[in-house]
């Protein structure tokens, strides 16, 4: 599995620099999804690739971007899909991207829609994932964003990474901007879990 996920990931990385070299946008992007977890400590089962992404301007605001992306990916191989969620939806704007053989796999591109996804994804660490290098999201901002989600697998996600303690870890900056996003008690709750023999 390790190789499958190495080449996809050279893929995803290949596609969005050649978006930015062909003057469509330049796209900034980070893993958040399981193989991010696996990063920072405890290595979870995945079959798919979850990332953050951004972009100035952003698809959210412009459809003419997304339509450029689109037919750019498409001309790479790929197979694009917009989804733009409902009003109330936690997820604005996702885009599904299937990548050309011989990887085929799905990636799930949330787009960023608040300024502290922005900053987080400035804030990225470059690490070694998969037998290959790829940003991810730095361990606090990875843990906003699955309290942010809140399903099971978020939450057992977080208290995964809080058990593996990576050195990058900053508790202090992550309870006080878990305060300021108004996560601070489902943190605590996972934080009491952990600590628990």
């Amino acid at each position: 599995m390790a190789t499958r996920f190495a080449a996809a990931l050279r893929s995803l990385s290949r596609l969005f620099q050649r978006a930015s070299t062909a003057g469509v946008t330049e796209v900034r992007f980070a893993l958040i999804g399981g193989l991010a977890v696996s990063a920072w400590g405890h290595v979870r089962a995945t079959q798919d690739i979850d990332v953050l992404a951004d972009s100035t301007p952003s698809p959210l605001q412009e459809l003419a971007i997304r339509r450029n992306l689109a037919a750019f990916w498409e001309t790479q191989g790929c197979v694009v899909e917009w989804r733009s969620g409902a009003a109330d939806d936690p997820i604005p704007l996702l885009l599904r991207l299937t990548l050309p053989p011989p990887s085929a796999m799905t990636v799930d591109v949330l787009w960023a829609w608040r300024p502290w996804q922005r900053e987080a994804l400035k804030r990225s660490s470059v690490v070694r994932v998969a037998r290959t290098t790829i940003f991810v999201l730095h361990p606090e901002d990875l843990i906003l964003m699955k309290l942010q989600a809140g399903g099971p697998q978020d939450l057992l996600d977080v208290e995964s990474i809080l058990s593996a303690n990576p050195q990058e870890l900053d508790r202090q900056r992550l309870v006080q901007m878990a305060g300021r996003l108004r996560l601070k008690a489902v943190l605590e709750r996972c934080m009491r879990q952990v600590r628990q023999p």
